[in-house]
């Protein structure tokens, strides 16, 4: 069977998922993600024909990864998406979602241009048509696409439904990290580790940087809390409404009830962070064994009295004008939209308040602005002065790190033939190929964006 990969996203930044198997005259690809911080044309044209796609299988629900599969069905795409259950009931949410901001940058993109109106990338009968497509598959099965060509997801641990594909092409195995997950995160389960592959794509978004352990993340939390409980501000948090909202829910829960901190309220603004977390209930078998413990002796991790859910326009209002000190997330995670927005205007300036980011900020985000030092940035156009503490802690990031990367690959019991390093800025992806060729001694390149390789068979 002749084989090849050929790489059409996150090659070079973190945004924008999509690689393509060819095996004979089928086509399989990995992941079809929205690209990130760039201008909403950039995300209309594919670079190969929807059309000939013959199945999609993707990894996990983040619209970095997903975000435009409507897009190929709007465009002529016919075939299949697999994915987790878990995965599919995100997805739902996620798309949905997405639809709002598709509309909303074209509304934006329409005024900039002055040339009246400017489609949006797909509407919600491409995201129903998307939902009606998918088939699930449980993680560990087998499941046959083609004659010869077959697949299991295994746990990514990243985020609820997380997976990582390896696809079978008649006895040659080609494994995909998708987003690997850290493995002392609470919650859902660690990865699974990768038996066997003769060829492997690995994400490598902090394939360059070392996370500090999970409890002095912890610790980073509480002194947090502590300083807005003490100086009368607020905690905003800008964070991914799935997986990074329910782990930091998780730690909350923990450190009020063993009394470390004083009982704050903690305010999910977020009407798709409270969705995701109600289907995070609905699929215990994502969960670690100590969620499942919790669950069984009646405390639920996920829900405790400070807890309150702001899911209307009103009841989000009503935070923004309230004085009370509070822990607030909102979404998007990288701020490049959402509700986040309103308290950003309203808390950047008080000295009082923190920002905390919890988790990676793509290149041109505005995020990425206030991470980095910006004095003073634009919402709205409005000149926002950044005066609040401004904080990352990486501990509770959704994605390995260095090591924790090349551990996995170091778990794979035959070194893989050829391995390819994408899903990383330049820097992180460039310096985890080096150390995959020079400590682990394997063939590791990061692809260009566009080229082929071909995979000679071994089955």
């Amino acid at each position: 069977m002749d084989l090849s990969v050929a790489f059409h996203g996150a090659i070079g930044q973190t945004t924008g998922s999509a690689h393509i198997i060819q095996a004979g005259n089928k086509r399989i690809l990995l992941d079809c993600g929205m690209i990130q911080g760039l201008p909403y044309h950039y995300n209309r044209k594919f670079t190969f024909d929807p059309k000939n796609i013959d199945h999609i299988v993707l990894s996990h629900g983040h619209i970095d990864h997903s975000g435009r599969i409507p897009l190929l069905y709007h465009q002529g795409y016919q075939g299949s998406v697999y994915c987790t259950p878990a995965t599919k009931d995100l997805l739902k949410i996620l798309l949905l979602d997405a639809v709002k901001i598709a509309k909303e940058e074209a509304r934006k993109a329409s005024k900039q241009k002055q040339r009246g109106f400017i489609e949006p990338l797909y509407d919600e009968e491409d995201v129903y048509e998307t939902l009606k497509h998918i088939i699930t598959v449980p993680y560990h099965k087998n499941k046959t696409i083609e004659k010869n060509i077959s697949f299991k997801y295994l746990d990514a641990g990243h985020i609820l439904g997380s997976a990582q594909p390896v696809l079978d092409f008649d006895g040659t195995k080609i494994a995909f990290t998708g987003d690997l997950g850290q493995n002392d995160i609470p919650l859902i389960k660690n990865p699974d580790p990768i038996e066997e592959t003769h060829y492997l794509i690995t994400e490598s978004t902090y394939g360059n940087r070392i996370h500090p352990p999970t409890s002095k993340a912890r610790d980073m939390l509480i002194d947090y809390v502590k300083h807005v409980s003490q100086e009368g501000g607020k905690l905003i948090v800008p964070s991914f409404a799935i997986g990074r909202t329910q782990i930091l829910i998780y730690f909350l829960n923990d450190i009020f009830e063993k009394g470390i901190v004083d009982k704050t309220p903690v305010y999910i603004d977020s009407p798709m962070a409270i969705d995701a977390t109600k289907i995070y209930l609905n699929h215990p078998e994502c969960f670690d064994k100590e969620t499942m413990k919790l669950l069984k002796s009646g405390d639920n991790p996920l829900m405790f009295p400070e807890l309150r859910f702001s899911k209307s326009g009103r009841e989000s209002r009503d935070i923004l004008s309230g004085w009370e000190t509070c822990v607030v997330f909102a979404g998007s995670g990288m701020c490049n939209g959402g509700r986040i927005l309103s308290h950003l205007i309203n808390e950047l300036p008080m000295k009082k308040s923190v920002i905390l980011f919890v988790g990676y900020q793509a290149k041109k985000t505005l995020g990425r602005k206030i991470v980095e030092g910006a004095k003073e940035v634009e919402i709205y156009n409005k000149k926002i002065p950044v005066k609040a503490k401004v904080k990352m802690i990486r501990g509770f990031s959704a994605h390995a790190d260095r090591i924790e990367l090349k551990a996995h690959i170091e778990r794979i019991k035959k070194k893989p033939l050829k391995t390819f390093v994408v899903h990383g800025d330049a820097e992180q992806s460039l310096t985890f190929a080096a150390e995959l060729r020079n400590i682990l001694k394997i063939w590791a390149r990061v692809p260009e964006y566009r080229q082929e390789y071909k995979l000679r068979s071994v089955g």
